[in-house]
């Protein structure tokens, strides 16, 4: 697991680092609309399980999701490549203290930059109290932009949620801590929902499949259109067959879904929730965050769709 977090993390800095233009005060997250895929609100996103919301500079541009994150925006004026200023979210699970993410960071920034340091790393709370670490780090990027960029750890059971903002405009500012800070969890949006019986039939199929440990078996859940954080079903055959924190290789015993949202949209559905896994060498459940958002029908059977739209 602690591969696949550090894999996940260092192509979403490959692919993130980039510039922030001035902002603004931080927009009041609402707390009762739909999660940003489905129905966006300009300057907030929402997240579907864990249930949260965190602001953003109401102007910026969505782009698409990097390996490893859930949602991303880019100053609309912004030139550089990577885009910078930018700010993403990652949601996933980590088994190691939330401390140590800059010292993660830093060999992934090697492969992107020089002259790296780190400004500071501390223990931090949101506001509702919840442990948090922040940390800064600025370094040279190869194209010579110089860039700052602000981290927010913290996690929701064993989903670890990250902020993530860049910006070659220097050290960063209380009004850049401000959108970051802004993280809030959502209450009473943890319960399960009921979903349609062919839909509960294709979850446990997938769960059934993954404890199997058969890939070709696990592979026919996915849509040959599918399309998650910018990678292909080809990406997670591998991924599921080599990757030494795939369900396949920690010797997943239980997998068991729960749905905390379902949306149908036509020959589509919106999915969210978790999945409670268990370990052959560990009692403990873990709840795994889904992931893939949706799913699709083709010739009468639901496949995994992914975060495309």
């Amino acid at each position: 697991m602690k591969k696949l977090i550090v894999l996940l993390l260092i192509t979403a800095v490959m692919l993130l680092v980039g510039s922030f233009s001035a902002l603004t005060q931080a927009q009041s997250p609402a707390s009762q609309v739909k999660p940003t895929f489905l129905a966006p609100t300009p300057g907030v996103y929402v997240h579907g399980w864990p249930a949260f919301t965190v602001s953003y500079p109401k102007d910026w541009v969505e782009q698409p999701p990097r390996l490893g994150e859930v949602f991303r925006v880019a100053a609309s004026d912004s030139k550089a490549f990577p885009r910078v200023p930018n700010f993403s979210v990652l949601v996933f699970p980590a088994p190691f203290p939330i401390d140590k993410w800059s010292n993660i960071l830093v060999p992934a920034l090697r492969t992107t930059g020089r002259d790296i340091k780190i400004v500071y790393d501390k223990p931090s709370q949101l506001k509702d109290g919840a442990p948090a670490q922040e940390a800064e780090i600025e370094w040279i990027r190869n194209d010579e932009v110089k860039v700052n960029m602000l981290l927010l750890t913290t996690r929701k059971g064993a989903a670890w949620i990250q902020i993530i903002q860049a910006s070659d405009k220097g050290k960063m500012g209380e009004d850049v801590r401000n959108y970051a800070y802004s993280l809030t969890f959502l209450q009473g949006r943890e319960e399960p929902v009921k979903v349609p019986s062919d839909v509960r039939e294709f979850l446990d199929k997938y769960s059934s499949d993954l404890v199997s440990g058969n890939v070709e078996r696990i592979m026919a859940n996915f849509s040959d259109q599918f399309l998650n954080q910018s990678v292909k079903k080809a990406f997670f055959e591998q991924w599921f067959r080599n990757n030494p924190a795939s369900p396949i290789q920690l010797g997943i015993t239980s997998y068991e879904p729960t749905v905390t949202i379902f949306e149908a949209q036509g020959d589509k559905a919106f999915v969210d929730g978790f999945f409670t896994s268990k370990r052959r060498d560990d009692a403990n459940a873990v709840k795994v965050p889904m992931g893939f958002r949706q799913i699709i029908k083709e010739k009468g059977q639901w496949k995994w769709y992914g975060d495309q739209k």
